[in-house]
């Protein structure tokens, strides 16, 4: 009896550990806020490869203040392409520091196969709306304000 209320014992604690786990890694924000040229985006986070992937392929639209960032485990030299996009976009590496380091801005759907890559190692990727790099005269160096929620 003794060994049966252990085992027990054992599969509650695991069951417990589960739930918790899974609270934790299922609740994490989905949204941060980001400054970029004096201007507050609301990024949707693709921090997973499925999210990264996805990006914002199949949407179609995307308004002015709205984007993604893509965060990266680890700073490098993360190319990007049109798969399945319906409007064009500028896209902007920043660095581990974060500071901008490259853009390629107001690319076309049609670009699609190409792929596009920074001149330097970035931690971080934003997709915003074409035009709005040009609209805030984004420079390579200007400093990028992460907001947690």
């Amino acid at each position: 009896m003794k060994m049966l209320q252990k085992v027990l014992f054992f599969i509650a604690i695991v069951l417990v550990f589960l739930v918790v786990f899974d609270a934790f890694f299922h609740n994490k924000p989905t949204k941060m806020d980001v400054v970029l040229g004096g201007k507050t985006f609301i990024m949707d986070i693709a921090d997973t490869p499925v999210l990264q992937t996805q990006g914002l392929s199949g949407r179609t639209a995307l308004s002015n203040d709205a984007g993604m960032i893509f965060v990266f485990s680890t700073p490098g030299e993360y190319g990007f392409w049109m798969k399945d996009m319906n409007f064009p976009l500028d896209i902007v590496w920043i660095s581990p520091d974060s500071h901008i380091i490259f853009m390629e801005k107001s690319l076309a759907t049609s670009t699609y196969p190409q792929v596009y890559y920074p001149t330097s190692p970035a931690q971080y990727v934003l997709e915003i709306s074409a035009g709005q790099a040009d609209a805030l005269n984004l420079k390579i160096g200007d400093a990028v304000n992460f907001i947690k929620k």
